[in-house]
């Protein structure tokens, strides 16, 4: 047995939070009949559970976005500092960023018009990944130091990194945090300059097919991995 909303998670409807709501609204339903309890335990084998309309309207009324941005574009509303990355967006009300990425990297960015969304996942110590490249060849001191958390920046000390070696210049790094410009301020830290810096991993979401200055939906599955 285990807790509906933990059920409606699992079928990738949406997240326990939202399901917490979809069901002291009634919009659930276990074997034909309206369930509000919360802690409601269900057999995943031998009930059937459905949810009325109102859920997909729900959950349509935001909008949940992963972008792959090129370099040159701000994550800015502002045309001030050149090209802003909603310039490659539909005009959706309200959307905004959730993390960002500077000027000159590229790679995945969400994006929401779902403010609690936004806030969970900028807020949070999700993974990210990247791949980095530097000005010259990367040695084991290097790796060592960008992993272990010795460096400080802002007066503030960085959490230990998941760091391996790509190739003589690259490294790929996963960070659970997010300082201004961290990555290229580890490496400037230790006399290398990052040349070329792309995200390719946003806690569970990777998309390799998805093209430089593209964008797509998110689906339930992935934003319920937020939340």
């Amino acid at each position: 047995m285990v807790r509906l909303n933990k059920h409606l998670k699992d079928l990738g409807i949406c997240s326990r939070r939202q399901a917490d709501e979809f069901i002291a609204n009634g919009y659930v339903l276990v074997n034909g009949q309206v369930v509000t309890e919360m802690g409601f335990r269900v057999n995943p084998d031998n009930d059937v559970v459905t949810v009325t309309a109102k859920v997909d309207e729900a959950i349509s009324e935001f909008r949940y976005i992963l972008l792959n941005k090129p370099v040159g574009y701000v994550c800015s509303k502002s045309t001030l500092d050149g090209k802003n990355i909603f310039e490659l967006l539909p005009d959706i009300k309200n959307l905004t960023y959730a993390g960002r990425l500077d000027k000159d990297s590229h790679g995945l960015l969400i994006l929401s018009s779902d403010g609690k969304f936004v806030y969970s996942v900028a807020a949070s110590e999700f993974p990210k990944e990247y791949m980095v490249r530097v000005n010259k060849p990367i040695t084991k001191n290097f790796l060592i130091q960008q992993g272990n958390g010795s460096i400080r920046l802002d007066n503030k000390q960085l959490k230990q990194a998941i760091v391996e070696q790509v190739d003589d210049f690259t490294y790929k790094i996963i960070l659970t945090e997010g300082v201004n410009r961290q990555i290229r301020r580890m490496a400037e830290n230790q006399g290398y300059i990052v040349t070329d810096l792309k995200r390719v991993r946003i806690n569970e979401i990777t998309d390799t097919n998805l093209k430089i200055g593209s964008w797509r939906d998110l689906t339930i599955q992935e934003v319920a991995t937020f939340l």
